[in-house]
């Protein structure tokens, strides 16, 4: 398991970097920042706690990030691990 940026609606929101067998959440931008330090048990449930977190907080989301708007329906397809 390596460092990976991790996307939301591509703009990079932070980075996963392994742990143990797990992986460590460290984010970049404030929307995010709730789930700082979160351990996830692969990248796709740690997009997946990401896409549930914007959506449970969309009113403060929808200022964006990097000026993009944040809604659920363009969240589905957001995800990019580089």
């Amino acid at each position: 398991m390596e460092k990976q940026v991790i996307e939301y609606a591509g703009v990079p929101v932070g980075i996963s970097v392994p742990e143990g067998n797990r992986v460590k959440f460290i984010a970049v931008k404030f929307p995010v920042i709730d789930l700082d330090g979160g351990i996830y048990s692969s990248v796709a449930d740690l997009q997946r706690a990401i896409r549930t977190h914007m959506k449970n907080n969309q009113s403060s989301a929808q200022d964006g990030i990097g000026g993009l708007s944040w809604t659920p329906s363009n969240a589905r397809n957001a995800f990019s691990a580089a």
